[in-house]
């Protein structure tokens, strides 16, 4: 009978029905023909899914975003320039390290490949770098936005989970910043290889300028964390702090946000806020199903079927959220997979904020993974290409995140080590 919940599931998604309405149908068809419990549960748990604190903090994470792209996004982009651009390779790795600094404010994988792919993108497309070189790291550096903190993912992840959401900011810094370094060196190697140099034009500004410029909206990520590790607010109460240092710094610093911007943005986030909120909604009365029909305790018995070896059982997980990463969106795979991986992976000794960050993480390499990669999709709309003009340099890209990936899974120390140290 289960099984009617995943076929309904699978067929809507391929006839492409929306994830959040795919997920509530395949709900209400196994209600439907099992006859019990009635219908009418189903809006019960919907509400029951979205009535949590924490889950405030997602709308204001994605509002401080957009509001700190007004102003805040070219000076980054300055700073990375100034630190890398001068080696082989630079603007690659320079448009590598921007993506990270950027996604220490968006908390959004696309929102990051777009805002600095927009800039970055053409600027090495002048400089003589490939195009399909050129979306491939954009899109992988990009998609670094969910893994850095603050990550609307890690706040959803941490809702679906129980887990504190201050803790998995933490957990993901070092996975990261480790990955975004793999791709600044694969940017170098390439580089050299195929003569890219250039960086973007300072226009006779100082250094001391450029550093100052970029010196406030670094401090985003710095307060929010440390509010949150020395107790003073919560993540939805640091969420808030965040909009409005953004307010402040577009409005009154930069003098780049203009009143008439300001409807746009907030229709923006209302639209992005509700379709996540919404599948978090839908995929409330989906996983109470699973729930009552043993789903997790199902498929932990069928992993374990095949093998016991808890590195074969970890490599097989990671293939399957790699598989989901090509062709779902991030925060539905989280939404979905959570309930069902969790009961296993912890009964295997993994802890539940590890297995967060190498979720977030693998989804992050399913993000730029051919051929369905929604990421890769955007820096190649940016770029005006296809995807398969990405072929054989977005391997590159991949390969370096995989390499990350490995490691983050298998050497737990890399996402626990800051929460052990500053909790």
């Amino acid at each position: 009978m289960i099984g009617i919940l995943f076929v309904v599931l699978i067929l809507c998604l391929i006839i492409g029905i929306p994830v959040g309405f795919a997920i509530g149908i395949s709900s209400m068809a196994f209600l439907a023909i099992q006859g019990f419990p009635p219908l009418s549960i189903l809006p019960m748990k919907m509400v029951e899914g979205v009535n949590s604190f924490p889950l405030m903090a997602l709308p204001l994470f994605t509002l401080s975003g957009e509001i700190m792209a007004y102003g805040s996004t070219p000076r980054l982009m300055k700073l990375a320039n100034l630190i890398l651009g001068k080696i082989p390779g630079g603007l690659a790795a320079a448009a590598s390290a921007g993506c990270g600094f950027f996604g220490a404010i968006s908390g959004s994988g696309v929102a990051t490949v777009a805002a600095i792919g927009g800039i970055m993108g053409p600027e090495m497309v002048d400089k003589g770098y490939g195009k399909g070189f050129t979306a491939s790291l954009l899109a992988g550096a990009g998609v670094l936005g969910i893994v850095i903190p603050p990550s609307l993912s890690m706040v959803v992840y941490g809702t679906s989970s129980g887990v504190s959401i201050g803790d998995l900011f933490l957990a993901g810094f070092i996975p990261g910043l480790m990955t975004i370094m793999f791709l600044v060196l694969l940017s170098v190697l390439v580089g050299k290889k195929r003569g890219y140099t250039g960086s973007v034009g300072m226009k006779g500004e100082s250094i001391v300028k450029i550093i100052i410029d970029a010196l406030l909206p670094l401090l985003m990520p710095i307060i929010i964390l440390g509010g949150e590790m020395t107790g003073l607010v919560t993540p939805t109460e640091s969420a808030v702090i965040a909009v409005m240092y953004a307010f402040i710094l577009a409005t009154f610093v930069y003098k780049e946000l203009k009143l008439k911007d300001i409807a746009a943005i907030c229709t923006k986030c209302t639209i992005t806020s509700s379709i996540i909120l919404f599948i978090m909604a839908a995929a409330a009365p989906f996983g109470w199903i699973m729930a009552t029909q043993n789903v997790p305790q199902l498929f932990s018995a069928g992993i374990l079927s095949l093998t016991s070896n808890p590195i074969l059982i970890n490599i097989l997980i990671m293939l399957l959220l790699l598989f989901l990463g090509t062709f779902m969106e991030t925060n539905s795979i989280i939404i979905i997979m959570t309930p069902i991986l969790l009961p296993l992976v912890t009964a295997m000794g993994m802890t539940p904020i590890h297995f967060g960050i190498v979720m977030i993480l693998n989804l992050a390499v399913g993000g730029v993974t051919p051929p369905l990669a929604v990421n890769l999709f955007t820096s190649c709309r940016i770029l005006g290409i296809k995807v398969e003009d990405t072929f054989p340099d977005v391997f590159l890209v991949v390969g370096a995140m995989t390499l990350a990936l490995i490691l983050v899974a298998f050497i737990p120390q890399l996402s626990m080590l800051l929460p052990t140290i500053l909790r």
